[in-house]
């Protein structure tokens, strides 16, 4: 029997040896042999151009240790988002964003900015569109920071074959008279055609996922006035005489709001937002030539602050405007939906009652934000213009 149980103890080392040999070759990597097809060899090439191409054009170690970059969804050329330009544009978004001399701009932001411009897609643009983007978004978003665009087009190749072709946009750019005149952009163009293994997939990249809208953009103007002083605004009849119909009826209103008569203090803290956008009251150099217009104003609506004075898109705009009041340390805020009328002049006013301690023991005054809208015909608003 001894020599039976020496002879099955060897083989069970044996074996074990065996499986431990059999599992170390098992856990050591093994290298693939499969090679990048054609597809991912000519996407990789335009991806690493790109990359490089935005680097080079923009970075700078000391002044630029960051470039932020806006990657809008690929077109077909007609202002549609089909399904290779989405992914392409997808793919480049995740790669930069992998890269810490990259930023790249949320696609809420992006939404919000073609929004305000009164689009659903990008494309290529012209000098006279990023002109117009360029004003809309750096008016609504004055710190976006944009240093680039990439936005491209998808064009059918040979023998499944698709044609790319990317720009790369100077967001920071000056277009003046001489560039629009001439159509000159800053731009960087990097082409390329990447073949799809079967005619299916070739066919399906040029599906549409979402069809543009390039529509002429309708505009409005919007002011927003503000009695940041503590004062009730009270409504005169006067108000029922204004219309995104009629012309502004300045000969036949010699107010439109009064302040009230109680004792107030003024409000701390106060908040006004526009969409995505923080207010502060517009002051120095820069409104010089409208302080004439807007004292008018002041006189009209009884108000002290010009909190916004631009042309937009006519469409509705939220608005959340907020103070403190330090008597109980409470906060009161009001939210609104503002429209804006094409060809017409919406004026906002925000009135911040913050009522004296006597007011509020004897008349029972409380705190509060009241908001008045008036409409009136043109985007010229002071009289004799």
């Amino acid at each position: 029997m001894r020599p039976i149980a020496i002879l099955v103890a060897v083989v069970s080392l044996l074996g074990i040896g065996l499986m431990i040999s059999s599992g170390g070759e098992a856990a050591e990597a093994v290298p693939s042999t499969r090679l990048p097809s054609e597809q991912e060899n000519a996407a990789e090439k335009f991806f690493s151009t790109l990359e490089a191409s935005l680097a080079q054009k923009f970075f700078d170690a000391r002044r630029r240790p960051v470039i932020r970059v806006a990657v809008f969804d690929f077109t077909d050329g007609k202002g549609n988002v089909v399904r290779a330009g989405r992914e392409l544009s997808e793919k480049i978004t995740r790669r930069l964003y992998r890269q810490s001399q990259f930023e790249v701009v949320s696609q809420d932001k992006l939404q919000h900015y073609l929004s305000w411009n009164g689009l659903n897609t990008m494309g290529n643009l012209d000098a006279k569109g990023l002109f117009r983007f360029q004003r809309r978004v750096n008016i609504m978003d004055p710190d976006n920071g944009i240093h680039a665009f990439v936005t491209g087009e998808i064009q059918k190749g040979f023998s499944r074959n698709v044609r790319v072709s990317a720009s790369i946009l100077n967001y920071q750019a000056k277009i003046g008279s001489f560039e629009l005149e001439k159509n000159i952009l800053d731009v960087q163009r990097i082409d390329a055609e990447i073949p799809f293994p079967t005619e299916q997939a070739w066919q399906e990249a040029y599906e549409i996922v979402l069809p543009g809208d390039r529509r002429v953009v309708e505009e409005g103007r919007l002011i927003v006035l503000a009695n940041t002083q503590g004062n009730k605004l009270l409504a005169t009849d006067y108000m029922k005489a204004f219309s995104p119909q009629e012309a502004f009826p300045w000969p036949q209103t010699p107010y439109v709001l009064l302040q009230g008569r109680e004792e107030v203090v003024k409000p701390e803290q106060v908040r006004v937002g526009l969409d995505k956008l923080l207010l502060s009251p517009l002051v120095g150099r820069k409104y010089a030539e409208k302080q004439f217009e807007y004292s008018f104003l002041h006189g009209k609506f009884s108000t002290n602050q010009v909190y916004f004075d631009e042309t937009l898109p006519a469409q509705d705009y939220p608005l959340l405007t907020s103070f403190l009041d330090l008597k109980n340390n409470e906060g009161y805020s009001e939210y609104i939906k503002i429209p804006v009328h094409a060809g017409a002049t919406a004026v906002l006013v925000l009135s911040f009652y913050v009522p004296s301690e006597k007011e509020r023991i004897q008349s029972k005054q409380m705190p509060r934000i009241d908001i008045f809208q008036l409409f009136g015909k043109g985007t010229e608003i002071f009289p004799g213009r």
